[in-house]
């Protein structure tokens, strides 16, 4: 998958992103998850967690 990634990352490239999916649909296939099963699961995390929408990542938490 890091190979993918980094296909993807220095190409920009649909095609590429495609090939990222492609590897998460097998990991998926390789683990019995099936893609509704999936789609729940990101779904429950968008709405405990917020989305990448914005492109803002969270690099750290300090807590107390």
């Amino acid at each position: 998958m890091g190979e993918e990634v980094q296909e993807y990352l220095d190409s920009q490239s649909i095609e590429e992103l495609a090939d990222l999916v492609e590897v998460v649909y097998a990991i998926l296939d390789d683990k019995n998850v099936s893609l509704q099963e999936f789609e729940l699961i990101r779904k429950q995390k968008v709405m405990e967690r917020g989305a990448f929408k914005e492109k803002l990542l969270l690099k750290e938490v300090i807590d107390g």
